[in-house]
């Protein structure tokens, strides 16, 4: 096998960042989780890799090179950081409160990270996380991770600029310990009108496109991903049947690719206030298109102006919300679709999380839809594993090989006022350094 930055996927899930750096030429060795369907996942889809189960607040890295042969060079994955807190401190100058579970799991992360020494991470997590502390969350990572060696920068990516057809944003920290820039993938798609009246959370993260429209294709919405599937009714499931029409976009080609039949398009029965919602509304519409007296009291409770995506029926012609766990239910968000009495199959989350129809998930409908919506949309993570590929290239093998697309370069080395005031870099002139906005 040719020489290929070989990657371990920590807290795995189904493999959703997995697949992205599979995509973009990357040996997945191993993933590790403690949930068994999502490691039965796992190991089915990527049979060249070794699939954990195991707890990681036990796991040591001794556990885990009896497991991988090999030198690891990339690791990947997010553990929660819901108890983050800086009064008692992440780092070892400070003391490391290990009482919330929740904290051990990343104090057990940053320890393989430091045995294992890998040339680079890729650590994802929510945008929520940096309502922590008022944002200094995000500082404590850092520091956590220059402590053991490791130069890391926290960005926001919104997956639908990267041609995934979903308003979904996710938190990236992304460094080495090399000394290498860091590298963040540039827009292939956006719509300059997304979040015109919106005020954007976190936005002094939100380097990169976000909606903004510069020579790019359009997001891909709903039907580009997934009006070629079949019909399917309320409660009614299809799986292993032969496509029934042509793919008629390059994102249904993309999603094909692998496999000859659809899988686990799966629908869920409703409740009486998830079926009328999905038999009378219009698309784009939500609960506040529904009678009062047709409602729950407590949705009288609700603000006109508030919850605006609850009971929400899929525009057509637009990408859809984020993709939860809870995508059959429509009181918990924007998942009718567009033109069927029904919420999203289990097949069409998958493909708006950019899963290819190739991909199986193991375990009950619930458990897969779990892993649906928990992981990172493979696309978004396959345009973060291209635009670090050259400088992992050179860091792991000393090679130099030419950009799969095209980046912005960032010198890790900056100040904790620089980290949480970033802006989106100046597009320079050829051959003239990226400088932060401040």
């Amino acid at each position: 096998m040719a020489d290929k930055p070989r990657v371990l996927d920590l807290f795995s899930g189904a493999g959703g960042i997995a697949e992205g750096f599979r995509s973009a030429g990357f040996q997945i060795v191993g993933g590790i989780d403690s949930w068994a369907p999502a490691v039965e996942t796992f190991s089915a889809n990527f049979p060249e890799a070794v699939g954990i189960e195991a707890d990681l607040r036990k796991m040591r890295a001794a556990d885990v090179t009896a497991e991988i042969d090999g030198k690891i060079d990339i690791i990947v994955g997010g553990p929660s950081c819901q108890g983050f807190s800086t009064s008692g401190g992440l780092s070892r100058a400070t003391g490391r409160d290990s009482s919330d579970p929740r904290n051990k799991l990343f104090l057990n992360y940053v320890d393989l990270v430091e045995d294992l020494e890998p040339s680079w991470i890729v650590f994802e997590n929510v945008p929520g996380l940096l309502l922590y502390d008022q944002g200094r969350v995000a500082l404590e990572i850092v520091a956590a991770f220059r402590e053991i060696g490791y130069s890391l920068l926290p960005v926001i990516l919104l997956a639908a600029d990267y041609g995934v057809p979903q308003l979904r944003r996710r938190l990236f920290f992304i460094g080495n310990r090399t000394g290498s820039e860091v590298s963040f993938p540039e827009p292939t798609h956006g719509n300059a009108d997304l979040w015109a009246d919106y005020a954007l959370p976190f936005a002094h993260l939100s380097r990169l496109g976000h909606g903004k429209s510069h020579d790019v294709a359009q997001h891909v919405s709903f039907n580009d991903a997934c009006s070629d599937l079949p019909l399917l009714g309320e409660g009614e499931s299809l799986d292993g049947v032969p496509y029934r029409t042509r793919a008629v976009t390059a994102y249904q080609r993309l999603m094909r690719k692998g496999s000859k039949t659809v899988g686990q398009h799966t629908a869920a029965d409703l409740p009486a206030l998830d079926r009328l919602a999905a038999q009378t509304l219009t698309p784009g519409q939500n609960w506040r298109d529904i009678p009062l007296d047709k409602l729950p009291d407590r949705f009288k409770k609700i603000r006109r102006y508030d919850a605006t995506t609850l009971l929400k029926r899929l525009r057509p012609d637009a990408p859809a919300y984020t993709i939860t766990t809870k995508f059959n239910e429509a009181t918990t968000g924007a998942f009718i679709h567009p033109g069927q009495p029904r919420t999203l199959s289990l097949r069409e989350a998958a493909r708006l999380q950019s899963f290819p129809d190739r991909f199986a998930f193991s375990g009950s409908v619930s458990q897969v839809r779990h892993q649906i919506g928990n992981a990172v949309p493979p696309l978004l993570a396959q345009a973060i594993a291209e635009a670090i590929y050259p400088q992992a290239m050179q860091d792991c093998f000393a090679r130099k090989v030419e950009p799969i697309r095209d980046r912005l370069m960032i010198q890790p080395s900056l100040t904790d006022g620089d980290i949480l005031r970033l802006r989106a870099p100046r597009r320079p002139a050829a051959g003239v350094p990226v400088e932060l906005v401040a």
